[in-house]
């Protein structure tokens, strides 16, 4: 795929950001900024929706920026997500949390963020103004951003210094001149964010859409504490979107770990229960129905379809098989190509080889799949009958199974 054919595929716009700046003008930090339309505009309905629209777009869209993901994010959280259980599911050093302005402080919220401070998650007030009001947050506040524009500082030098002597860092927000960068550097500011440093940077690149129905039922089934792995993987096997979406979470530099999995039981293990509920829960606010049921059908019908030519076989791994052919429709499901969705999972060598070149048994069995899903008689007419005769029981049973499921989830 050539530079062009991928700008195209990536085109998708995911969100924008801002850089933070230490005095030398070098990188300190991102800020995450939603966006919804090409004009770096920001128009939402809610701000859950748009935080959980960033985190989903950030940790499983796939974007031409992972290389440069090194850095930690600013990211804006409203107060009920700050409340809930689902608060973040991203390791604490990698992301400044942002409290909205206009916050409500009462005893619960303050309770809550002294509860994420503890766990190791800092702490920004956006837009401080100075208010008396904010006073019983500032021990659990790691950082403040004074809106130079709003708040002018020269008016607020000894707030400024205490707030200092607190152990709290200032970033100079809005900073669109030298003249202010000047006159904040002079009264002790630490960071600094403007239209003088950079303007927002508009980020694209591919979402993948998540279905509403799957990720309810994920959700409602991690409500129960005595859920087994088996219940979730149940669920998660189902839906080639939320597979293809934890599969990339293990991949991403944010909030990935390093390791290659090979069945969706692995997949459920390594990220964790109580971090699949947060995430079930983010996805369930910026699902839609997009994908079609076409394209559902023939990923579910593959992976049913592999599986059991696998269990007749014996000498394949049933579980790898159903995953090869549940992804085998990257293409299809996503409107990406195929080698770039396996790129940006965390599926082992030997699947991804065996969905994009059909290696080993597992690309051999999959092979077979294909060529009876497109009535390839090149290819079918070379099998032995007995296997021709299984091959098509197991495209059949497949099949059923698919449209049970699908039936389930309309």
């Amino acid at each position: 795929m050539n530079s062009e054919e991928l700008k195209q595929t990536l085109g998708d716009l995911l969100m924008a950001q801002q850089p933070i700046f230490y005095e030398d003008q070098s990188i300190f930090a991102y800020e995450l900024l939603f966006r919804d339309r090409p004009q770096n505009e920001a128009i939402f309905n809610s701000n859950e929706v748009a935080t959980s629209q960033v985190l989903v777009n950030l940790c499983m869209g796939i974007s031409q920026h992972d290389d440069e993901l090194s850095d930690p994010f600013f990211i804006n959280m409203s107060r009920d997500l700050i409340l809930s259980d689902a608060f973040l599911p991203m390791p604490s050093e990698t992301v400044f949390i942002e409290i909205l302005e206009n916050q409500i402080i009462t005893d619960d919220f303050i309770a809550a963020v002294q509860r994420w401070r503890n766990a190791g998650y800092r702490f920004v007030l956006d837009d401080y103004f100075f208010n008396e009001e904010y006073d019983p947050l500032l021990p659990h506040i790691t950082i403040i951003k004074v809106d130079v524009i709003a708040t002018p500082p020269d008016q607020h030098k000894d707030q400024i210094s205490k707030l200092k002597a607190m152990g709290i860092s200032l970033i100079a927000e809005k900073v669109e001149d030298q003249t202010m960068f000047e006159q904040c550097k002079a009264i002790g500011f630490d960071l600094y964010q403007g239209y003088y440093f950079q303007k927002p940077e508009i980020i694209k690149g591919k979402k993948i859409e998540s279905h509403v129905k799957d990720s309810l039922n994920l959700v409602s089934i991690l409500q129960n504490d005595d859920v087994s792995i088996d219940e979730v993987v149940s669920i998660v096997e189902r839906s080639p979107q939320l597979s293809f979406q934890f599969l990339r979470i293990l991949k991403s530099p944010l909030c990935g770990v390093p390791k290659q999995v090979e069945t969706i039981k692995e997949v459920v293990v390594f990220i964790g229960l109580a971090q699949l509920k947060c995430w079930a829960t983010i996805l369930t606010l910026t699902a839609n129905d997009d994908i079609k049921n076409g394209s559902l059908k023939t990923s579910l019908v593959r992976a049913r379809c592999n599986q059991l030519l696998a269990e007749d076989l014996q000498h394949v791994d049933a579980d790898k098989a159903f995953i090869v052919g549940l992804l085998s429709s990257i293409d299809l499901l996503f409107g990406i190509e195929t080698l770039e969705g396996l790129k940006n999972i965390a599926l082992s060598d030997e699947l991804c080889h065996a969905i994009s070149h059909y290696n080993g048994n597992l690309g051999k069995v999959l092979y077979f799949t294909l060529a009876q899903e497109q009535q390839d008689w090149e290819v079918l007419s070379q099998l032995p009958k007995e296997s021709l005769s299984k091959l098509n029981t197991a495209f059949l049973e497949a099949t059923r199974w698919s449209n049970e499921i699908i039936s389930l989830a309309k």
